[in-house]
């Protein structure tokens, strides 16, 4: 007759048998990575320069034409300054109208024009409107300001 100790220690032979005969899984004994790991890791890391090579080219052409525009902006400034210098020294009389021209710089090209223009409630209040158009390549466009300019004529 087995005691109940001996039954526990019958089946604890038996459980150690039946783990001895189950194969235990090894890890691998080869380091790396297979083909296909390679593949799609590479497809990955590709895609994200792509992508990144994309968005620094839209940023550059952005830049390109913020600095069309800088240029046009301070051309247009820069018109509308000589004209309150010229129209404070000779009288507004003389600047009524449209004054224009044509300036380049590398490849960019600027059109501007100048339009002085007295106002129709005040006597001494004439209008400034500076417009540039630039043209760089494919892309173009304007700048387009405006100042009020107050000349008193003492003569």
């Amino acid at each position: 007759m087995i005691s109940v100790t001996g039954k526990n220690e019958a089946l604890d032979l038996l459980n150690c048998k039946a783990d001895a005969e189950r194969p235990i899984l090894r890890p691998r004994t080869h380091k790396g990575f297979t083909l296909i790991e390679i593949m799609i890791s590479v497809s990955i890391l590709s895609l994200g320069l792509i992508l990144i090579m994309q968005g620094l080219a839209k940023c550059v052409n952005i830049l390109r034409i913020s600095q069309s525009n800088l240029a046009a902006t301070l051309l247009a400034e820069d018109k509308m300054a000589e004209m309150e210098i010229a129209a404070k020294q000779d009288g507004a009389k003389a600047f009524l109208g449209d004054t224009s021209g044509e300036e380049k710089s590398g490849n960019l090209e600027l059109n501007w024009q100048i339009r002085l223009t007295p106002d129709e409630e005040y006597e001494n209040l004439n209008r400034i409107l500076a417009t540039v158009r630039w043209k760089d390549g494919r892309n173009n466009g304007s700048s387009v300001l405006s100042t009020y300019l107050t000349i008193f004529n003492d003569k």
